[in-house]
């Protein structure tokens, strides 16, 4: 038996010209270069400066032998040692996961793609030179050994860092589609298309010859915006945020292996990292349908790999060679408005970047997540039920007409004007703002339903009642009736109809915020959302169905939701029910619809809410907590007052109180100014306890009331009703100072009690 020998299958040079060869549109590769400096700044993290990654491509009247491309990042650059390995093919810095590019085989393939000449220009901030790595093509393909020649160029600014990649000796092709405006503008879109979550939400910049790239905003429908089937309501976004269970990633081929395993099952590396993996975005209806523009994108670590892909509207029966188209089948011309954008970081995409490797068990489980097992239409397959979002969606927008609000689709006289809606989709993505919200679309459905009805007398009826947007014969007569179908704007006997949003508007004026609610949820199941709580008084409160309700709860501008409780309602005048209670039920019922996950028991969701806003616990510590910051608050807007006339406060103290204050003065300020200029400044108040306040402030009402510290009147009301003034807020502020000087084991409903005093004293405050 012979014995084994080997032989150097290390790549020859010339490789980095076949890689020119391989199919990549300009746009892509680009978009290679893009992906790197994008990394970049993901792995900084860095908030301080504005990520900003700027193309140069030759202009119109560019010459070729000069004209060259260049992609320049101000991310935190790269050593020497790093860029070495940047521009050797094959070679990557980033791991196959969490990452957007392979910086080493998509640089290489982009750049000889553009060109035969490849300078990449690098440094970091502190460094004092640039450093400058040269890669020649024809050079690399005519040597057995190519040793890429580098420089270091001094820097005029050390603190400068970033990275410039410049391709010249530009291909023939190449130069020239890359000079051509309509090619540059192409180009722009496309990778505001493919890059719009980057750039929307991260705040990066991405500019090309100049000109800022926009993302491609979604126009769909609001999340408040529902329709309602079999008497369930299926708002028009789907949020979909679900955690799958952890694995253990391969960094060296990118294999999903099991928890227990300690090598690669695929390639045997021991280059495990393990990850955590989720499926997150939404599936919703767009504004307008379309023969191509809908579809779902498919995102990997924020760019999209698949955009407006169509796969998820397929279904392949059992035994069945050929899947079946279900989306859109009720529409002649084949035209459809469902939209998405689904985030699956760990799902594997191919070398192009256009596409994932679909028959991967991790594509499989993220497309059963979006539509489930079964067919989208049950009667397809009977006994089955399939409860996925997009069968959701399915089931409430599947129609393109009639036109009205039971499908959300503007019209008039019945039929659909779909043409029109997608003139307004494109003032939409020119960021026309009459066209921001969906308002113009909702009334024209609504119009669709309420049509304008003749005046009752002879008189000319005064207002057009005209919607912006659409034209004089879509709106019917001109008989004075605004675009809700209401009395229009001209003349006292017809005011013009409130919108939703002029609706919220009345209520937020009439309210005041429940500071305590107010803030960010994130449900792991249920998706997250920026809460907006308001008390609303003389004010009848009108849900989405336009009936009465005690509490309603509107999401106009996601992600807030706005939760408004009438406190004048019997539910809470007569009975006594919490309205922080109530509003946390319809909080907690929204999520679960809009979630398609009615399955989860809403106390369960009342709790979690619960326990992302720990300041409402109801616990002895949570309670004296409260008190004292509640009470700090009260000392802080007392101060100036106070200064005013300090001797006069002072002396209402008793002198255990004042001996007190001294010493927690000298415990909290140790080596401070002397304790006398306290007292000359008012600075003293500070530091008195609780029922010092309260006594200075029963002695000298008129200095604090009448919007000073409390917003109370006192000095414009009768003199036998002072006193009860007073004492309305006083009593309260008692139980806060009770608690902060003694922290008492106190019961529950001495709790509650104490609870709904700092509410009392939080409310009585001039704001």
């Amino acid at each position: 038996m012979s014995e084994s020998r080997f032989i150097d299958v290390t790549p020859h040079p010339r490789i980095l010209g076949v890689l020119g060869d391989i199919e990549f549109a300009n746009w892509q590769c680009l978009a290679e270069l893009i992906d790197n400096a994008f990394d970049e700044f993901l792995s900084a993290n860095d908030t301080t400066k504005k990520p900003t990654v700027a193309v140069s491509l030759p202009p119109a009247n560019a010459d070729r032998s000069t004209a060259s491309i260049s992609v320049r990042d101000n991310g935190r650059g790269m050593s020497l040692e790093a860029v070495t390995k940047a521009i050797s093919a094959g070679w990557t810095s980033n791991a196959r996961h969490g990452a957007l590019g392979l910086f080493g085989m998509g640089f290489n393939i982009s750049t000889a793609r553009l060109g035969r000449h490849t300078t990449v220009v690098t440094s970091r901030e502190g460094d004092t030179h640039w450093v400058e790595v040269v890669l020649n093509l024809a050079e690399i393909a005519n040597t057995e050994r190519y040793q890429a020649p580098f420089r270091l160029v001094p820097k005029a600014n050390p603190a400068e860092h970033g990275t410039t990649v410049t391709v010249s000796e530009l291909k023939s092709e190449q130069f020239q589609a890359l000079r051509r405006t309509n090619t540059q503008k192409a180009i722009r879109e496309n990778l505001g298309d493919i890059y719009s979550y980057l750039l929307e939400t991260k705040g990066f910049t991405l500019t090309l010859n100049n000109k800022k790239v926009f993302p491609r905003r979604q126009c769909v429908w609001d999340e408040s915006r529902f329709v309602t089937r079999n008497g369930v309501d299926i708002h028009a976004v789907q949020r979909i945020d679900r955690e799958l269970s952890a694995r253990l990633a391969c960094m060296d081929c990118g294999n999903w292996n099991p928890l227990d395993v300690e090598l690669c099952e695929e390639c045997g590396s021991e280059r495990l990292s393990k990850r955590a993996r989720r499926v997150h975005g939404w599936i919703g209806i767009q504004r307008y349908v379309h023969k191509s523009e809908y579809g779902i994108d498919f995102l990997r670590n924020g760019r999209k790999i698949l955009i407006r892909d169509k796969r998820a509207f397929y279904w392949l029966p059992e035994d069945a060679v050929d899947p079946e188209l279900e989306y859109p089948i009720d529409d002649k011309s084949a035209r459809g408005r469902i939209v998405g954008e689904i985030h699956c970081d760990h799902v594997t995409p191919n070398y192009q970047k256009n596409a994932f490797e679909f028959e991967s068990l991790e594509w499989q489980q993220v497309l059963r997540l979006i539509r489930g097992d079964t067919p989208l239409r049950p009667k397809r397959l009977p006994g089955t039920v399939n409860d996925s979002p997009l069968a959701l969606l399915y089931t409430g927008y599947r129609r393109n007409s009639p036109a009205g609000l039971s499908y959300l689709i503007p019209g008039k006289d019945g039929q659909p004007i779909h043409e029109k809606t997608y003139e307004w989709a494109k003032r939409f993505r020119d960021n026309d703002p009459d066209y921001e919200t969906d308002e113009i679309w909702y009334r024209s459905a609504y119009q669709n339903d309420h049509p304008p009805t003749e005046p009752d007398t002879g008189d000319d009826a005064s207002g057009t009642g005209i919607l912006p947007g659409l034209d004089d014969d879509e709106q019917g007569d001109d008989d004075g009736t605004g675009p809700h179908g209401q009395p229009g704007d001209k003349g006292e006997s017809n005011p013009p109809a409130e919108t939703v949003e002029d609706r919220l508007k009345r209520y937020r004026e009439h309210g005041e915020p429940l500071l305590d609610l107010n803030g960010k949820y994130n449900l792991a199941d249920l998706g997250s959302i920026e809460l907006s709580a308001w008390l609303v008084k003389g004010q009848k409160l009108i849900d989405r169905r336009e009936q009465p309700a005690p509490v309603v709860t509107y999401m106009l501008r996601s992600p807030t939701l706005e939760v408004f409780v009438n406190l004048d309602d019997p539910l809470f005048q007569r009975r006594g029910a919490d309205p922080r209670d109530i509003a946390l039920v319809e909080v907690s019922e929204y999520l679960r619809v809009r979630a398609s996950r009615l399955d989860t028991p809403l106390s369960r969701v009342i709790a979690h809410l619960k326990d992302s806003n720990a300041v409402d616990d109801l616990t002895p510590t949570a309670m004296a907590d409260m008190a004292e910051r509640l009470l700090d608050q009260v000392r802080e807007a007392m101060i100036p007052f106070v200064a005013e006339s300090p001797q006069r406060h002072w002396h209402v103290t008793t002198e255990m109180e004042r001996k007190d204050a001294q010493r927690r003065f000298a415990f909290e300020v140790p080596g401070a100014e002397p304790w006398g200029d306290q007292i000359e400044t008012g600075e003293f108040i500070r530091y008195l306890r609780g029922n010092a306040v309260k006594r200075i402030l029963r002695e000298a009402p008129e200095t604090f009331f009448d919007n000073r510290v409390f917003a109370r009147a006192y000095e414009g009301v009768d003199e036998s009703v002072r006193d009860v003034v007073v004492e309305r807020v006083l009593g309260p502020l008692g139980d806060l100072a009770l608690l902060e000087e003694q922290r008492p084991r106190l019961e529950l409903d001495e709790l509650a009690r104490v609870r709904a005093s700092a509410r009392l004293v939080s409310r009585a405050l001039a704001r």
